[in-house]
């Protein structure tokens, strides 16, 4: 693969930064408010809910360390004069990690609260006769 340098402008390089930057709030965040959700769980003795928050948990972690990848990878762009091409290959690679993980759940979510509304809808209707 070509690791050249590419020769952005001092404001392209700011950009980059701006948004390494802001991806790596953004995964902090996610991260935390994972763990947080989490402890709360635990403190609350859930039960069996604490399964699904573990996933959920698991889910969010690893959304947040694609996301801290990507923004790494876009800074390492922004801040050093070598690989530019190899470093956006990894941050683009990291972040098609987290949009089709974030859309694949967002899809399965959907699926089923369609699902269970169809369930509660044919409940009722089993009722009234």
């Amino acid at each position: 693969m070509d690791t050249r340098r590419i020769p952005f402008t001092k404001e392209d390089e700011e950009r980059i930064s701006s948004a390494a930057l802001w991806g790596t709030i953004a995964a902090g965040a996610s991260i935390a408010s994972a763990g947080l959700d989490l402890l709360l769980s635990f403190l609350n003795r859930q039960g069996p809910a604490i399964v699904g928050q573990l996933v959920s948990t698991t889910l969010y972690v690893i959304l947040g360390i694609w996301l801290l990848q990507a923004s790494s990878a876009f800074r390492k762009v922004a801040t050093t004069d070598v690989a530019d091409q190899a470093h956006l290959l990894e941050g683009f690679t990291k972040l098609r990690n987290y949009f089709m993980m974030t859309g694949i759940v967002a899809i399965v979510l959907v699926g089923v609260v369609v699902l269970v509304f169809l369930g509660a809808l044919m409940c009722r209707m089993s009722m009234r006769m």
